[in-house]
């Protein structure tokens, strides 16, 4: 079984754009939340519908990560 994590990364600072990852990929850019995870939920599922095992990783205001299994 395959296993993707999808990562949803802070802006660096104020007003920067949010970043999503899929694995190794290049990072898409975001410049509002909503749709950063949107998209990350979009692709969480995609993966998943194909039979892959999934971990969202979503970057909190502190610098820590929240991990889910989908």
């Amino acid at each position: 079984m395959r296993y993707v994590r999808v990562y949803v990364m802070q802006p660096p600072q104020a007003g920067a754009e949010w970043a999503v990852r899929v694995d190794a990929e290049k990072p898409v850019r975001f410049g509002q939340e909503r749709d950063a995870l949107s998209y990350a939920l979009r692709q969480a599922r995609a993966h998943s519908a194909e039979g892959a095992s999934v971990e969202l990783r979503i970057e909190d205001d502190h610098g820590h990560w929240r991990s889910m299994a989908l």
